[in-house]
């Protein structure tokens, strides 16, 4: 299939056509938005079908609700990525009701319970966190490569993992005390680097976007509740190790950021770690 980049008056960015599954699509509770749910909102705007999953059924709802306002298309999927029954379930469902799977975006994280003071944890807790950060992201992954072997066409699908700068840089304003989650991340870009030459003779592009600082509502919420800070000081933390001046990104600098790796103008990327963290880990 020819894509015709030169075509003035070309279109960018355009999903039309394309079924894009996020992982990660609802959020948690709290003011703001969540990176999954901008990521979805988007998609939709740009033309796709949004499969929207997530283990919190009402907040799916209403990120499904909030692109069909807009005219979009989505339907919701209530999964548990912990378990490998549902991540494939999300992927039957996507093939049986919409016939196809062309990207699929992995935007789920989860920090569970620990003493900050010992950096320990329960084992339940440190199992469930490697579960959610890495294992689902495997196995959604490897489902939704499968379903992308059967388009047509040179650029056959595109996966995109949402990690964190905690994975490569150890310093506390960016959550890296929390184990489970760094681990996880960790586990991610290596999944990403190793299904991206298991499938790019299919077409299949799969890349890594590492994000920084970002004011997500995960982020707010972890910041406090797992450090003990109020939402400025979090902030102030947050900023402090970004070298842009603009300070803390926004869910829509990720949005924009994974809708151009879904899109076919990074058609000739594939296996790539994009930092997207404000400069956060340029050498000092």
């Amino acid at each position: 299939m020819s894509i015709d980049f030169h075509q003035r008056g070309r279109t960018a960015f355009d999903l039309s056509d394309k079924v894009v599954v996020v992982v990660g699509a609802g959020q948690s509770d709290g003011p703001g938005m969540g990176n999954g749910r901008a990521i979805s909102l988007l998609a939709a705007r740009h033309g796709a079908e949004v499969v929207a999953v997530d283990l919190n059924p009402a907040s799916v709802k209403e990120t499904v609700e909030m692109i069909v306002a807009e005219g979009g298309r989505a339907y919701a999927i209530e999964a548990n990525v912990a378990h490998e029954d549902d991540c494939r379930r999300i992927f039957d469902t996507a093939m049986a009701t919409s016939g196809r799977v062309d990207g699929m975006v992995y935007s789920v994280a989860t920090n569970p319970p620990f003493d900050f003071e010992t950096n320990s944890m329960t084992v339940e807790n440190f199992n469930y966190g490697l579960n959610v950060n890495m294992l689902g992201c495997y196995h959604c992954n490897l489902f939704a490569a499968q379903c992308m072997e059967k388009n047509d066409g040179d650029t056959a699908g595109s996966i995109v993992n949402i990690s964190s700068i905690a994975s490569v840089k150890n310093e506390i304003g960016l959550n890296v005390g929390i184990m489970p989650y760094a681990l996880g991340k960790c586990g991610l870009n290596q999944i990403t680097e190793i299904a991206a030459v298991q499938y790019a003779g299919a077409g299949i592009r799969v890349n890594t976007l590492m994000l920084g600082p970002i004011n997500s509502v995960l982020a707010q919420q972890a910041s406090q509740s797992l450090f003990g800070v109020d939402a400025d000081e979090a902030a102030q933390r947050h900023s402090e190790v970004v070298k842009l001046k603009m300070g803390r990104g926004t869910v829509w600098e990720s949005a924009y950021a994974a809708l151009y790796l879904l899109a076919d103008e990074s058609r000739f990327m594939t296996g790539q770690q994009i930092r997207l963290d404000g400069g956060a880990t340029l050498v000092r």
